[in-house]
């Protein structure tokens, strides 16, 4: 079952917004752990979750549906920043 159209554009939205955020971020020193960074991130998505689950539509299970969509994009998009972060780790 595909996802209400208002419910892939508030996923689109918030996916631009999350890139916009890891786009803006510039690794100095001092550095911080690889785990901690990883906390960040996962701090930092359930913040998007929570402040975008408010823009949901469609019954529960709609709703449910599509922040489980948004969830998995988020954590997609975290991947090549969290590569980054690694390499920027390995360069010190």
């Amino acid at each position: 079952m595909a996802l209400l159209q208002s419910n892939q554009d508030v996923i689109s939205s918030a996916l631009q917004e999350y890139r916009k955020l890891l786009d803006q971020q510039v690794f100095t020193e001092p550095v911080i752990s690889e785990e901690n960074m990883i906390t960040i991130v996962d701090d930092w998505i359930k913040f998007y979750l929570s402040y975008f689950s408010k823009k949901m539509m469609g019954d529960q299970q709609e709703q449910e549906r599509a922040m489980q969509k948004l969830q998995e994009e988020l954590q997609t998009s975290s991947i090549p920043f969290l590569d980054k972060y690694r390499a920027f780790l390995k360069a010190l």
